[in-house]
């Protein structure tokens, strides 16, 4: 693991103007807030978290019956911005982590989507004057509004409905269930840790100093810093000021940000908004009724502006999202819009490819052989395998790698979703197919591949696609029968965070697991994994970690 601060009196904030700030409480909650993402990725069956903090959150019951969004708006308007956003942000900071809030009784309205909402709706709509300060109880209260808000889906048919209705809520919760060492980590070994076959045109040498301001390890550590220091000490009540938390920090282990003015200058490029963006970004939003699905402006401009000393933080967890692989993406990726952003993009889909390469590399006993090009009968009739196959002992893996990530039709659980399904990540399923089918021809191409070992087919995707292992979802993809078996080969979609478990798994093998699978693929990676064993840390996930500057932190 990374090392944490060493003793209570080795502060961050030292020296004149600092005196006044709990700099020994900082130094512990640092130290602490950091020893949580360097733990790592929780295995299956960990058990239950411990108690949260004490802090003002207070246990609240949902409506019965529906409610009206404009009903959930005025109850929000109800109170100064100020002193709710505060609140949310105070709350924030004592919580536990999203994948562990159901397990306390009258928790789990606080959810960071809700609070998050919650907080851009003031933002966007709400007053100071005039209007009441903020309790717990009207917090509450407002989250237990926000979770009986009317679906817009009620006419559908009960079987669509569910259908749509988990898709919307997978992609509206699960997102920020995520694993954060993984998230960050995974950042700095693909965009700093991976090579490819071939130059990258987008991201070359400069990229990250011309798109994010600084060295992507940097990037990443500021926002750890950041999260760090809002999480670790609830008495700064969700709030980072600069002038402290940054003025006195030791910047030797940064390799491009030298100095306060440097890491101030990054936050106010990417990670800061007000309330006049919050509140344009609420006039552009779609229906009403599918806001709270759609994306949150907080979520990619999480530090707020405009409110005291610093910078409010509504929903800690959105700093690391900004510095995960799907932050950087949308940031370096331009949302398609530019010739460079749309290049980007296509980078970063080499980059994964050559990374779920180095992650296959792990498992033990294997043979792994990258995408191979073959030939037909006629001329030009040729073309490419999956991108890897993973040769073990007694089974013959294909794997097909794609960087493609839920669109917001997707995510909104559009009329369309089967189709869009099909299309990514289902369109992997024909390239598995070919390869398979070219294996049992006995395809000159392909003849270091043992042939007579069963076959599995895997796809790798870059962020999740929740529930598309189920029967339902996996409906809408087209399956084609190997002609020389008369069977299609079974194919399981999963993560690049399955994929990073599953290859450290040390009392079994990957192999076995996939075997045992049922032949529609049903179960994921993380299902088939449960109760199993592995290593402590995935060891490229454990460098890239290693590689994340840390103010006051030698680097290792």
């Amino acid at each position: 693991m990374v090392p944490g601060l060493r003793g209570d009196d080795r502060h961050l904030l030292c020296g004149p103007g600092a005196a006044d700030f709990p700099g020994r409480e900082l130094a512990a909650g640092l130290r602490a807030a950091e020893g949580k993402l360097s733990a790592g990725p929780e295995k299956p069956g960990a058990g239950r978290p411990g108690q949260p903090e004490e802090s003002s959150v207070m246990p609240q019951s949902v409506p019965a019956s529906g409610v009206p969004d404009s009903q959930y708006i005025r109850r929000i308007q109800r109170h100064s911005q100020s002193s709710l956003v505060e609140l949310i942000a105070s709350t924030s900071t004592r919580l536990p982590h999203p994948r562990d809030l159901r397990e306390y009784e009258g928790l789990g309205v606080y959810g960071p989507w809700a609070l998050a909402d919650a907080a851009w709706i003031s933002l966007a709509l709400g007053q100071e004057i005039n209007r009441a300060p903020a309790q717990p109880r009207d917090l509450g209260q407002i989250l237990g509004f926000y979770l009986a808000l009317d679906d817009p889906y009620y006419q559908e048919s009960p079987e669509e409905k569910l259908t749509r209705l988990l898709l919307r809520v997978s992609g509206q919760q699960f997102t920020w269930q995520v694993d954060e060492y993984s998230e960050l980590s995974r950042t700095v070994a693909i965009f700093t840790q991976t090579d490819t076959p071939e130059p990258l045109k987008a991201i070359g040498p400069g990229w990250a100093q011309d798109v994010l301001g600084c060295s992507v390890a940097d990037y990443v550590g500021l926002a750890r810093y950041v999260w760090a220091t809002v999480t670790g000490v609830p008495a700064l009540n969700g709030r980072f000021n600069p002038d402290l938390m940054l003025t006195w920090a030791d910047y030797s282990p940064f390799t491009s940000l030298q100095s306060s003015a440097d890491a101030t200058a990054i936050l106010e490029r990417h990670f800061v908004t007000d309330t006049a963006r919050l509140r344009a970004a609420h006039r552009a939003a779609p229906d009403p009724l599918l806001r709270r699905y759609g994306h949150n402006p907080l979520r990619t401009t999480p530090l707020v502006a405009g409110f005291g000393n610093g910078y409010l933080v509504p929903v800690p967890a959105a700093v690391l999202s900004k510095a995960s692989m799907l932050g950087i993406y949308y940031t370096g990726g331009e949302g398609g819009r530019t010739p460079r952003g749309k290049q980007f993009t296509a980078d970063l889909g080499h980059l994964f490819e050559a990374y779920v390469g180095r992650q296959l590399g792990l498992l033990d006993n294997v043979t792994v052989h990258p995408e191979i090009k073959w030939e037909g009968e006629t001329k030009g009739s040729g073309g490419k395998s999956v991108d890897w196959i993973v040769v073990f002992p007694d089974l013959v893996l294909l794997v097909e790698v794609k960087s493609a990530r839920p669109d917001a039709g997707l995510r909104l659980g559009a009329e369309n979703y089967a189709e869009k399904l099909a299309k990514t990540p289902g369109e992997a399923f024909p390239q598995i197919e070919r390869t398979d089918q070219l294996i049992s021809e006995g395809n000159p191409a392909f003849e270091q591949i043992p042939a007579h070992l069963p076959r599995r087919g895997m796809v790798i995707t870059m962020e999740p696609f929740h529930l598309l292992n189920t029967a339902e979802l996996r409906a809408g993809i087209q399956r084609t029968p190997n002609p020389v078996t008369g069977e299609s080969i079974p194919i399981t979609t999963a993560s690049i965070f399955e994929l990073e478990h599953a290859v450290t798994i040390t009392d079994t093998s990957l192999s076995q697991l996939l075997l045992n699978n049922p032949p529609n693929g049903a179960l994921t990676l993380l299902q088939l994994l449960a109760r199993h064993e592995f290593l402590e840390h995935n060891p490229i996930l454990e460098k890239g970690w290693n590689a994340i500057p840390f103010p006051g932190h030698p680097q290792s």
